[in-house]
């Protein structure tokens, strides 16, 4: 594989799971002391999306590929024979938070690894020959390596971590897409996105930690900002051994999140939220994460009384693509008896049907006119010969029948006939119905003060307020970023729907809007794309937006700060930098700077080692590159055109070279006979 990534965080204490250890029948002594093999390989994901690349999209889909940098926390080798099915294979999947709802937008295929460098970084490192993983060792693949990968998903067992090899299906497509990290430009455009959250998975299945019972922890996550559809960043730090669907429980206290382990398999992860809308109306949100079962999910069941509303169903899945076998139809929805549930076709009638399977997440939703109280959803297993399904505590509505007298009347009962208007009809209902009572089956039409009876009391009521306005009322959201309550018919904005409070309606808000002389004002995000600025979030504000500079990094002096991953440039608004650069280091390599438009970038490693600065990037120009080291003048490395990579432009510039940490290098971009464009450095 290619040059590793620098991995430059301070390395964590090696994790020890007391599960594992409990589970392999080992003894820890007194002291702290774990037996040799008592944990058995364990790969988990260390490091995930250090750098993004963006090779491109086709028919409004993007493709994506991130790195990865796995670990060993076990106390044996991991296997790590390429060429063969005792090599782990890696995936990638996406994820974005938005108006509530935290749903799958991406996956990848898987890539097939090889030959593991055994790098220092994550622990106490024991290398090994490159076809084992070390204890304690890291091992890297760029995100040019993670691109095209040529494992099928759908040749895997997770939980035993088996996978024939060859594999039984390849890839397909064109190779902006093909295998690739696939995610929707609708899905990612800033503008059309105001105020969401992404994040990035990376998913490690091993042969041989699933055996050892080491596949409950093979997921991180990372999350990343969205410039634009082309310009993908990370921010934070990974969450290593953490499955993405629970940082949905951190960012909203409200989100109850729970596990469902299916007898002699894998399990799942429910995370549920629901809403109060007001006016009697409540929004039920599930996502349901398979980690590692085999058995797949083939249904979802939530309880709910046969007598209760609902409105608003829904089913949200991630597609499959490049020539996957699985088939893509959205899951059906049934009411039946006092549930409401979700289900693919069956596995007697297609074994490629659109299950529930393992690293994919899939959401069910509904509105309904009662509230909820702890309870337990069903999860139907697809394949047959295990448990038939296996059930989850969470919030639900009631499973029990509810007593129609129970449910709160609407905000104007009054208006019996529903016409909008307190009249002589409504009258006429109530004197109709006139002594009724309900018996738990029904709510007697007329009752409108509550009491489950039409009796004097509710004429009385009708009578109090004759002719009254019962035209609903909703959230308006306003282009301002305000809201009120008002009718359909008075609102100057975006309507959210009948007795939806503005509490509830998540209205676009203003924030910080940057402008390429780095000035920034508050706008609505349409607003500030009208106005060529770029939209930094709902929220933000200028205090804190961290608004760039067209232009800047045009001179060593101004360099740009360089990170490990994809640094984003441009240089159609920069200058030429003197003096010209040495081609006498480069010769043949078609430098011909040619008064190049130029920007800088100041790197400076936090460990030293061997490192890869590459111009790779399949929307970018022919650049041409040179680094110095310590100060402007030292040029120690210069490249026109490099083979090193794929996917790319045309023609690319790489440097790969040893670097020394705390040392300050100097990248300078330009372009061959003077060219301009955008592009991205990539550090790996």
């Amino acid at each position: 594989m290619g040059p590793p990534n620098t991995l430059s965080r301070e390395a964590p204490t090696v994790k020890i799971s007391i599960l594992a250890l409990l589970a392999a029948g080992s003894v820890v002594s007194m002291v702290g002391v774990t037996l040799a093999g008592a944990i058995g390989p364990d790969v988990v994901a260390f490091y995930v999306a250090n750098d993004v690349a963006y090779h491109g999209s086709l028919e409004g889909i993007g493709g994506y590929a991130i790195s990865t940098t796995s670990c060993n926390y076990g106390d044996e080798e991991a296997d790590w024979h390429g060429g063969t099915n005792n090599t782990p294979l890696i995936g990638q999947n996406a994820y974005r938070l938005k108006d509530g709802r935290f749903e799958q937008i991406g996956m990848s295929w898987l890539k097939h690894s090889f030959c593991a460098l055994s790098e220092s970084g994550c622990g106490d490192c024991q290398p090994t020959d490159c076809s084992t993983l070390g204890i304690g060792c890291a091992d890297t693949y760029g995100s040019g390596l993670n691109t095209n990968p040529s494992g099928p998903r759908s040749d895997v067992n997770a939980f035993t971590g088996y996978y024939p090899y060859p594999f039984t299906v390849s890839n397909s497509g064109p190779s902006t897409l093909r295998a690739n990290l696939q995610m929707r430009n609708n899905d990612v455009d800033p503008a059309l996105n105001p105020g969401a959250s992404y994040y990035l998975e990376a998913y490690y299945v091993s042969t041989d930690d699933a055996p050892a019972g080491n596949h409950a922890n093979n997921a991180s996550w990372r999350e990343v900002v969205f410039s634009s559809i082309s310009n993908v960043n990370s921010i934070g730090s990974t969450e290593v051994e953490e499955q993405a669907i629970r940082k949905w429980g951190v960012e909203d206290p409200t989100v109850e999140i729970d596990e469902a382990h299916v007898p002699d398999d894998g399990f799942f992860i429910v995370a549920a939220k629901v809403t109060d809308l007001g006016g009697g109306m409540w929004h039920y949100e599930y996502a349901v994460w398979n980690h590692n079962c085999h058995a797949s999910g083939g249904s979802f069941s939530v309880p709910l009384p046969a007598s209760a509303t609902v409105a608003n169903v829904g089913f949200h899945d991630v597609d499959y693509h490049s020539g996957e076998i699985y088939d893509g139809t959205d899951w059906s929805s049934t009411r039946v008896d006092n549930t409401i549930s979700w289900s693919t076709t069956p596995y007697s009638e297609n074994q490629n049907a659109n299950a529930l399977r393992w690293a994919t997440m899939y959401n069910f939703r509904f509105d309904a006119n009662i509230g909820p109280e702890a309870s337990q959803v069903t999860i139907g297993t697809f394949r047959p010969g295990g448990a038939p399904s296996v059930t989850v505590d969470t919030i639900a509505p009631p499973s029990e029948p509810i007593n129609p007298c129970d449910l709160p009347l609407g905000p104007c009962p009054e208006d019996v006939n529903g016409d909008h208007t307190v009249a002589v009809d409504d009258l006429l209902v109530v004197l109709g119905n006139y002594s009724q009572c309900g018996d738990g089956t029904f709510r007697p039409e007329g009752d409108v003060n509550d009491d489950c009876c039409v009796t004097v009391d509710d004429l009385l009521q009708v009578i109090a307020v004759w002719n009254a306005d019962c035209t609903p009322t909703g959230a308006c959201c306003m282009s301002d970023g305000s809201c009120v309550e008002v009718s359909q018919a008075n609102c100057d904005g975006d309507y959210a729907g009948d007795n939806v409070t503005c509490a509830s309606a998540n209205c676009p808000s203003p924030g910080a809007c940057c402008y390429e002389d780095g000035s920034c004002d508050e706008r609505m995000p349409d607003d500030c794309a009208s106005v060529g600025g770029a939209y930094q979030g709902a929220g933000s504000d200028c205090g804190t937006a961290d608004c760039p500079v067209a232009g800047a990094g045009d001179e060593c002096t101004s360099a740009f700060l360089a990170e490990m991953g994809a640094n984003p440039f441009e240089t159609h608004s920069a200058t030429a930098s003197s003096p010209q650069p040495d081609d006498s280091q480069c010769s043949g390599t078609y430098l011909d700077w040619g008064n190049s438009q130029d920007i800088w970038f100041r790197f400076v490693p936090q460990q030293g080692g061997s490192l890869l600065f590459t111009t790779c990037d399949s929307s970018s120009y022919d650049t041409s590159m040179v680094i110095y080291q310590g100060d402007c003048d030292n040029q120690v490395a210069c490249n026109g055109d490099s083979s090193n990579g794929s996917n790319c432009q045309a023609y690319h510039s790489a440097i790969e070279m040893s670097v020394t940490s705390g040392e300050t290098y100097y990248i300078r971009i330009g372009g061959w006979n003077g060219e301009v464009g955008s592009g991205t450095l990539t550090i790996e």
